[in-house]
């Protein structure tokens, strides 16, 4: 809504945010693998400080100070990473001499690309290789819980340290066991252009934040408002609001619920029948068919490219990416995703990924030491990062962002041949009880084919 008279000082509402691994990915899914070539990572434990508890820890030895670690990113990778910047982290390979200097030994790091982590370890498991620590992210889940390649890792580990994100451990439990932890993990935020909000007198999402009110309403209401021919010549040049699959899985988190369920007994089941779910169907359907402040023409970095353009008033991305992802001449400002009517304010979506410890591991306890000490590392550097780039007050709000993401892994087959259904009937104006039926099939069979693999 249209403020009649702003003071722009008063705006200043420092909703949220913390700092995510991923430094302005804009993608659907999150890639957070716990390290980062910049570290403006966001920490989603209660302790935003990164200390992990006010007595002194106890003093760890090793018998065995020798681990394997299957990782994403080589020695000489992160060197010529370094070489270009400077500032650039990567929380495991600092880990690696501390942890050698610590307790003696040799960390061996097995280096594949991302996308080759997973046959890479079901095949080591398979071969009876050893491999100490793994990571788990969202599409090697559940699978390897399914296979067994991994271990309960709260045998190893006491999750009731205030080090862990207990987003990370939730989203990687299986069958009623945790697989894995994380200190880390990166919410997704509404970044918005503020200079055009205030130029336009409009109310700004910080605003109605500040007073509790930031829902879907009165984000459809701004985007709506913002949605404008700004050249008068007939044709819509400037929208409320544009990202990957017009923002749907954000609202889905916003509202209360994830696509799959990963239930106690070890089953799985689908959300595509909850109303939840149908309301974020409803709602995204409205936002490019009726209320139309989503370009429906464009998709994806194309939003990125408006937004720096001053021709978006809105758009998403995970943690503080959106500070180097929508760099522009524009005053920009953040806020938390928009509260659904069934959801819970504070509480919506975000990426994280985990450490685990294998099932062919030959030291799980050195294992376990190397995740801590790891995972330590990234979550003090990555506060300390995102103190000093934007302010105290800022990385705690994105620290309790980060500590109640909703999220559930995608391993699933069949997961994105659902998704693509659901985008369809969101597109072609389908009915959305009839699509989402439709891929509620297509997932269920894919559920089936998971668990039967």
């Amino acid at each position: 809504m249209r403020k009649t008279r702003k003071s722009f000082g008063s705006l200043l509402l420092m909703v949220i945010m913390l700092a995510a691994l991923i430094s302005g990915c804009s993608g659907g899914n999150s890639g957070n693998g716990g390290n980062s070539a910049q570290p403006s990572g966001n920490s989603g434990n209660s302790a935003s400080t990164g200390t992990e508890s006010e007595k002194p820890p106890e003093e760890v030895k090793l018998d065995n100070p020798n681990i394997t670690i299957l990782y994403h990113t080589s020695k000489k990778q992160y060197e010529q990473n370094k070489a270009t910047n400077p500032d650039a982290y990567d929380a495991l390979w600092e880990t690696v001499p501390e942890f050698e200097k610590k307790f003696g030994g040799k960390v061996n790091v097995v280096a594949v690309p991302w996308g080759d982590q997973k046959s890479t370890l079901i095949s080591m498991v398979n071969a009876g290789d050893q491999v100490d620590v793994a990571q788990a992210n969202d599409q090697n889940f559940p699978v390897y819980p399914l296979k067994k390649i991994l271990q309960p890792i709260d045998q190893y580990i006491d999750l009731k340290d205030s080090l862990w994100n207990k987003s990370v451990t939730s989203a990687f439990s299986f069958g009623g066991k945790p697989y894995a932890v994380g200190s880390t993990a990166a919410p997704i935020v509404i970044f918005y252009n503020k200079t055009m909000f205030e130029d336009n007198g409009v109310k700004t999402p910080a605003e109605y934040y500040a007073e509790g009110n930031w829902t879907w309403d009165a984000f459809r209401e701004v985007a709506k408002e913002l949605t404008q021919d700004t050249d008068s010549d007939g044709k819509i040049d400037q929208f409320g609001f544009g990202w990957w699959d017009a923002g749907y899985a954000l609202m889905l988190a916003s509202n209360g619920k994830t696509l799959l369920s990963y239930n106690a007994d070890g089953t799985i089941t689908t959300n595509y029948d909850s109303e939840n779910v149908k309301e974020a169907m409803q709602f995204t359907q409205d936002a490019l068919l009726k209320d139309k402040f989503i370009d429906r023409t464009k998709e994806g970095d194309y939003f990125n490219k408006e937004f720096k353009n001053g021709k978006l008033a809105m758009s998403a991305e995970y943690g503080f990416g959106g500070y180097n992802a929508f760099k522009s001449d524009y005053e920009i400002d953040f806020v938390p995703v928009p509260t659904g009517p069934k959801g819970e304010q504070g509480v919506g979506p975000g990426g994280l990924s985990g450490w685990s410890i294998p099932a062919v591991s030959k030291n799980p306890q050195g294992g376990a030491e190397f995740i801590k000490m790891l995972a330590k590392n990234e979550l003090e550097v990555a506060n300390a990062n995102n103190v000093k780039l934007y302010g105290q007050e800022k990385v705690d709000l994105m620290n309790q962002l980060a500590s109640s993401i909703l999220f559930a892994p995608i391993g699933v087959e069949k997961f994105f041949d659902a998704n693509a259904e659901v985008m369809k009937g969101i597109k072609s104006g389908t009915p959305v009880g009839t699509f989402a039926a439709k891929a509620k099939g297509i997932l269920e069979e894919g559920i089936k084919i998971t668990l039967t693999q």
